[in-house]
């Protein structure tokens, strides 16, 4: 989970682990990180089963559930590689706890967030069933080809914008 849900929150709920992401806006190095942290295989490309199996234990407590409490404390697990990098770069403790704060409220808001989107009953619960629709309708939005398998062919171009004869059209 945490592959996953860390980059998430990193980048506006770019969750990570890796299978919880926002499809629709990833460029080809998001895209690639993605495939390289669910490639099984080596082979450059993630299917469906290699993109929605479980790499870790996402219900901490093993009740059945996903709860934000428990996507919370997956996520300030990584805090303390952050400290110590922050440290190493000779920021003051001021502005370490400052940085800190910052981030535990950003990781109970996302968590919160994060919960919603995947819990399809709105019982605050995320239920593994939930969870692997969820998976699944973001491995559709990521799979921009359709043809069942991430590769960088499913990286979004860019649009440029063109001034034509009718005024502005996109192209790839």
């Amino acid at each position: 989970m945490k592959s996953l849900i860390t980059p998430l929150i990193a980048s506006a709920i770019i969750i990570a682990s890796s299978n919880v992401v926002h499809a629709e806006s990833y460029s080809k190095d998001k895209l690639q990180k993605i495939i390289s942290s669910q490639d099984d295989d080596c082979n450059e490309e993630v299917n469906i089963r290699e993109f929605t199996e479980d790499k870790s234990s996402y219900d901490q407590n093993q009740d059945g559930y996903i709860t934000s409490n428990e996507i919370a404390i997956e996520l300030e697990e990584g805090l303390e590689e952050t400290v110590k990098e922050l440290r190493k770069h000779g920021v003051s403790e001021t502005n370490i706890n400052k940085t800190v704060t910052s981030e535990l409220e950003s990781i109970n808001n996302e968590s919160v967030a994060l919960i919603k989107k995947m819990d399809a009953d709105g019982d605050s619960l995320v239920e593994p069933e939930e969870l692997e629709a969820f998976k699944e309708a973001q491995f559709e939005k990521l799979d921009k080809n359709r043809d069942g398998i991430l590769s960088s062919s499913d990286a979004i171009a860019k649009k440029k914008t063109v001034k034509g004869g009718f005024g502005y059209r996109y192209q790839q």
